[in-house]
Order: C-alpha cells, then sequence, then structure tokens
C-alpha cells in the first residue's frame, strides 16, 4: 500500500506540475548572439525579469547574423513569430513595419515615465516610421576615424581638423614611409561606410532625404558625383594599395600591429584595440569638409535594438522585457560587461568603462544626428549598383560620373517596381 499511496502521490505532484507549467505565460526572445559575452548578458536579464514576474517563462532562441536575417523573414511571417526580436534600424526595421509584422510601440514608449526621454534622442530617431516608434535601441555604434597617437607624436603631427589637414598629415606620413590610412573596399558594407560619410559631408540633408527613400530618389545631384571624387582622392593619396583584395579584417590588423597611422573603424571595434594595441589611440568624428555643402556634424551610424511582434498575445509583457533589456541595470552594465554602448544616456560612466569608450558615447549623444549605414538606409538594390560602381571606380575602370548615372538608373527601376 505505501508504495501505492507514493505512486499516487508522484502523479498528483507531475499532474500539478503539468498544470502550472500550461498556466504559465511564454514569451519567446530571438536574438542574434549565440556567442560570448552577450549570450550570457542577455539570458542573466532575462531570468531577472522572470523573477520579477513570477508565472512567466522566456524562451531563447538565437542565431549568427545572416543565418538570423534568413530565419526571421520566414517565421515574422508564420504562427510561430517571437514576442520580441533584435532588428537593425533603418531599411531593416522599416520592411518589417511595411510587412506589418511590428507591433507600434509609441503609446507604451510615451506613457513610461521612466524610459520617454532616457534614450538618446538621436538613437530612437532610426526606429522611427510615419511618427511611430517600432522599436527601442539597445546599443549605439558609428563610425570614427582612429589614430594611431605614437605616430602623429613621433612626427609632431596635430590631429586633423578638417580633410585638407588629412591631406597634408598623409603627405608628410608618406615622405617617411609610413602608410598613412588603412583602407579595404573588397566587401560593399565597408564601402557603404565611406560613401555614406562624405554623402553625409558634402551632398545637402534635403538631398539626402529624398533620395535615400526609394518613393523619391533619383541620386542626379553633382554632389554626389563630387562625395565620389572625394573618396578617389583620399585612396589615392592616403591609403594602402590593391584596395579591392583587402577586406575589413586585414584593413584592421594593419592598424593595429602599428602599419598605418589611420584607420576608419566602427566604435564597437575597440575591443580589438584594447586586446591586441600596443600604441596609444584616440578617434573622432570624421573631419570637416571646408566649403562642403552638407552637416559637417553628423555622424554614420545606427543603433541596434529589439521590436515587438504585431502578433504577439501578450504585448505589455513583451514591452516589459524589452525595457528590461534596453534600460535600467542591463544599460549600466552593458557597457562594462560586453563593449557595447548603451543607448540610455548617461550610463556609459562606470569607472571601469576606458576613458575612449566613454569619450565614443558622448560622440555620438553631441552628434547633430545619425545617419544609418548607407547599406540601411537605402534599398538594398540601389546598394549594390552604388557599391559594385564605386569598386570599379577604385580600379580606375569608370568615373564618378559614370558610378552615379548606373545610380541613377537602378533607383528608377526600384520606383517603377513598387
Amino acid at each position: 500500500m505505501k508504495i501505492f499511496y507514493k505512486l499516487i502521490s508522484i502523479v498528483y505532484f507531475l499532474l500539478i506540475s503539468i498544470t502550472l507549467q500550461a498556466a504559465a505565460i511564454e514569451l519567446n526572445l530571438f536574438h542574434r548572439w549565440p556567442n560570448e559575452p552577450r549570450k550570457s548578458f542577455i539570458e542573466e536579464q532575462v531570468r531577472r525579469f522572470e523573477k520579477e514576474n513570477p508565472g512567466v517563462y522566456v524562451k531563447i532562441d538565437q542565431v549568427i547574423n545572416d543565418t538570423y536575417k534568413d530565419k526571421l523573414k520566414v517565421i515574422l511571417g508564420s504562427s510561430n513569430a517571437p514576442d520580441v526580436f533584435f532588428s537593425w534600424s533603418g531599411e531593416f526595421a522599416h520592411n518589417i513595419v511595411r510587412n506589418k509584422a511590428a507591433l507600434d510601440l509609441t503609446d507604451f514608449y510615451k506613457k513610461d515615465a521612466e524610459l520617454y526621454g532616457s534614450i538618446i534622442e538621436n538613437q530612437i530617431i532610426p526606429f522611427t516610421f510615419d511618427e511611430k516608434v517600432y522599436g527601442l535601441p539597445w546599443s549605439m555604434n558609428a563610425k570614427a576615424l582612429f589614430y594611431n597617437l605614437d605616430i602623429f607624436n613621433e612626427y609632431n603631427i596635430t590631429q586633423p581638423q578638417t580633410l585638407d589637414d588629412v591631406y597634408q598629415a598623409c603627405q608628410l606620413l608618406k615622405k617617411n614611409k609610413i602608410t598613412p590610412l588603412a583602407f579595404s573596399s573588397k566587401e560593399h558594407w565597408v564601402i557603404s561606410h565611406w560613401v555614406g560619410t562624405l554623402n553625409e559631408r558634402i551632398v545637402p540633408a534635403g538631398i539626402i532625404k529624398t533620395d535615400y527613400n526609394r518613393n523619391s530618389g533619383d541620386f542626379t545631384h553633382p554632389a554626389y558625383i563630387e562625395a565620389l571624387k572625394t573618396l578617389k582622392n583620399i585612396v589615392d593619396n592616403c591609403a594602402n594599395k590593391f584596395t579591392n583584395s583587402f577586406d575589413h579584417a586585414s584593413e584592421r590588423n594593419m592598424f593595429l600591429a602599428g602599419n598605418s597611422a589611420m584607420d576608419f573603424l566602427e566604435y564597437m571595434e575597440m575591443k580589438y584595440l584594447f586586446d591586441d594595441a600596443d600604441f596609444a589611440f584616440t578617434s573622432a568624428n570624421f573631419p570637416m569638409i571646408s566649403g562642403a555643402k552638407g552637416n559637417q556634424y553628423t555622424m554614420q551610424g545606427a543603433p541596434e535594438g529589439y521590436m515587438i511582434s504585431a502578433s504577439s498575445q501578450y504585448p505589455e509583457l513583451s514591452f516589459e522585457l524589452l525595457k528590461m533589456l534596453v534600460a535600467g541595470d542591463s544599460a549600466k552594465q552593458l557597457t562594462e560587461r560586453t563593449g557595447e554602448l548603451s543607448t540610455i544616456k548617461k550610463a556609459v560612466n562606470s569607472a571601469s568603462v576606458p576613458q575612449q569608450q566613454k569619450e565614443a558615447a558622448h560622440q555620438i549623444e553631441e552628434a547633430e544626428g545619425m545617419h544609418l549605414w548607407l547599406d540601411n538606409a537605402i534599398d538594398f538594390r540601389i546598394v549594390t549598383v552604388y557599391m559594385n560602381g564605386v569598386q570599379l571606380m577604385l580600379d580606375g575602370k569608370i568615373n564618378a560620373e559614370e558610378v552615379m548615372q548606373k545610380v541613377h538608373e537602378e533607383a528608377v527601376k526600384v520606383k517603377q517596381s513598387l
């Protein structure tokens, strides 16, 4: 009989356990960091969320970049869409919004007194479409010109404030048999950062706003040609040879080894400098271009963040999870734990965070605006033609005018296809 009662008790507790599990709310989180240290950091925030919300369980799924993009496209259109999911900002997020797969978070965001206003303003804009907020930025990033201070100090070169200063530095460095600038153009995304930055400085802001919109762009303004000619001039006068055969990792390694005086890197790449560079370094927004008609104080970059599926059965809870990932203790620990720069104002203030990262966060916050990475800002079909053309231009096979003619023709095709 004792065995019988024991069996009855076991069955009873199993039934209770199954019932409780069935009654619990399950949220699904999908992100692109299966590797450390981000993977564990996110898991810790999720477990904290579960403790603060008894009866809620969060299932986490993660896959790496390109696989993530493909998988997300599939599952957002299925019955298994995640409640909360990672997203790049700009065109990537906008495409999700156009497909009605993302929840409008405007009311949640604006009614949250703690959160509203705490996010750096130029970081929420890339997740805002038609004046509605569809995502919250988790980390921010931008492109900056990095300087090897040991080389600059050795040759008594002042950190450039204008592009003319850069040219003068390049001339002096080349006389001393030092490669001024590490540069690669094998990968489209790398070229797009250069082209996007020079467009910002040289092309009037209103023209960019019109042309980057696939419904209205035609890319006929002569300033785009000027921007490409400027890029060619930078490469010819400052960079290493054979740039179309050089990938970004090789470019960065060249700078890390002290074999170039400058490199155009993302702030998130500072971790490589902290680990491998044996020289002092600093970074700054890309220099001004004297006489140019664009904005001289913007930055090329974009936040990454999270969105909520339009089909989520638990939008309120999903927003609370999203908030925990983005703000509060998570924001305070983010830079120290992962190297990512938090989008929450004054979050990058830990005593253990290197000064260079604090300065980077300040530079982004003080920028007059963020121009999204060019390959996220405009239609991918236009980007492909644009970057293919730039590679040919850098090889001397076509000129800047021919590149922009091809871009114009593709922009017209894209408009006609909509």
